[in-house]
């Protein structure tokens, strides 16, 4: 059965929209990363691993890639091997990594990337990947579908490998915490229509203005204690920022471009909360992981290993599934 890519993505609950906001912001990577934006110490160690057991001239596929950052450690550990890997990379939102990425052209040189591409529709030939990666990927995809599509595009004996997100993470942690805090800011308080409501005032009159300040304040006190708690600055701290720096704004911008800009912001949260939400609603427990264990058996994928992901000691970010396609 054939179904269109817009029914696809609609079908599972996800918002294409919100994720290529976020891509087009060039970040390379979804936490954990380092200061260069990439995956470190467990997480890249355990795709160096696997892209180093691939053969020389080995053919890869990322799924739901992103910016690229499975697909640029493929190319880095093929180059540091002194192997010419062939790398495609696909993913559904309409990505641009060399042009989203900070010197994105020369960094992803070599990697061929494929926007609009469901994993569950892949335009690739059968047998065509010794190899197939997916980090915090699989999860988001119609999984039946998705796995019976890695099991047409790998050659005999070829290996896909996945990072998938956990129920129990420090990952899934901050995210139900950071949509706690976005609640303050979007539900309880309503700051950004408090300061719409308070620019209107201003245009009327002082005593109007004033009952408005008031409201105004008292929003950012609020939330202002808020701070207090930890990581609340990841929500909390940036829209307060935001606040000020539109209120300095409103003595230089017209009321159509001052609505424009309190709008861009407010948008930018929302995204950010509906991401979260995606994260978390697709973070699998043990028996889930079990379901996908068998739906890949039903696909001719045999389990080689399903183990929880820890990065930097002790920090839960995954489980890693790896399969493999009989030959």
């Amino acid at each position: 059965m054939i179904m269109c890519r817009a029914n696809i993505w609609g079908n599972i609950g996800l918002s294409l929209e919100h994720w290529e906001i976020y891509y087009r912001g060039g970040a390379l990577a979804t936490c954990p990363t380092n200061a260069e934006g990439g995956y470190d110490l467990e997480l890249r160690d355990a795709w160096v691993e696997f892209f180093t057991g691939l053969p020389e001239k080995a053919s890869i596929l990322d799924v739901g890639t992103g910016n690229g950052v499975v697909a640029l450690i493929a190319l880095e550990t093929g180059t540091e091997l002194g192997r010419e890997y062939e790398i495609h990379a696909t993913d559904l939102a309409r990505i641009d990594p060399p042009h989203h990425l900070p010197d994105g052209e020369a960094r992803l040189a070599g990697i061929h990337f494929h926007p609009g591409v469901a994993t569950e529709e892949l335009p690739f030939e059968p047998e065509s990947f010794d190899a197939v990666s997916g980090h915090y990927a699989l999860e988001y995809t119609h999984i039946d579908l998705a796995l019976a599509e890695i099991h047409r595009v790998l050659k005999p004996a070829g290996r896909a490998r996945f990072i998938i997100h956990h129920k129990n993470s420090l990952l899934v942690q901050n995210a139900n915490r950071s949509l706690r805090h976005a609640d303050w800011v979007l539900k309880e308080t309503k700051i950004y229509r408090l300061l719409r409501r308070h620019i209107e005032a201003e245009r009327k009159s002082r005593a109007a203005a004033r009952n408005t300040w008031h409201e105004l304040n008292l929003a950012a006190e609020f939330l202002q204690e808020g701070l207090r708690e930890p990581g609340a600055a990841l929500v909390v701290g940036v829209t307060l920022d935001a606040v000020q720096k539109l209120l300095h704004l409103r003595s230089k911008l017209n009321p159509t471009a001052m609505e424009r800009e309190i709008a861009r912001v407010e948008k930018e949260l929302r995204a950010s909360v509906r991401r979260l939400h995606d994260l978390v609603d697709r973070a699998q427990g043990d028996s889930a992981m079990r379901d996908i264990e068998a739906t890949a058996a039903g696909a001719g994928l045999s389990v080689l290993e399903r183990v929880e992901q820890r990065h930097a000691g002790e920090n839960l970010v995954g489980w890693r599934l790896t399969l493999e396609r009989a030959q």
